[in-house]
């Protein structure tokens, strides 16, 4: 998990990547066998997709989003290896909704990270930055709609001819 995580801050920081973000936690987090929905992990996944919506001007997508990261990190007072100050991460998911809700514009987030998960990262990206400045290619702004789809479109109809066989 500690390499996603240093995977994950980056592109999140740095690159603002969120739909990238959210992949990287998602598939690190699938991967363990007793994995739940209640997993503090969980949050940042859920952050990552509402700062996406929100970037986009999704306003609806990214309040969902945003109180669902709540709802779970609530759930974990004290939980020190997403290499965050909980607390302060808390306080930011209600300003985030508080400026979603207010209809405040979006700005690059940034986690309140330890300094050793700061450390971390930099062992693994030399050139790991809080960027301030928004990012606004479109690429990574509209993820959902210009990634290569092929393997994805590839599977599902793998999945239904497979179906399609086991009905006759």
């Amino acid at each position: 998990m500690e390499k996603a995580l240093q995977d994950f801050y980056y592109q999140f920081h740095t690159k603002q990547h969120y739909f990238l973000c959210h992949d990287i936690l998602e598939e690190s987090w699938k991967s363990n066998t007793s994995f739940s929905k209640d997993d503090a992990v969980v949050s940042l996944i859920l952050m990552a997709t509402g700062c996406y919506h929100f970037r986009r001007g999704n306003h609806r997508g990214a309040i969902k989003s945003f109180n669902k990261a709540l709802k779970v990190i609530e759930l974990h007072d004290n939980f020190t290896t997403l290499g965050m100050d909980i607390a302060a991460y808390k306080s930011m998911l209600k300003t985030l909704i508080e400026h979603v809700d207010n209809g405040k514009p979006f700005a690059p987030i940034q986690l309140p990270l330890t300094d050793t998960m700061i450390d971390s990262i930099l062992s693994e990206y030399p050139n790991f930055k809080m960027t301030t400045d928004m990012v606004t290619e479109s690429y990574i702004v509209n993820h959902h709609l210009e990634r290569d789809r092929s393997e994805v479109n590839e599977a599902r109809q793998a999945a239904l001819q497979q179906k399609h066989q086991h009905r006759l």
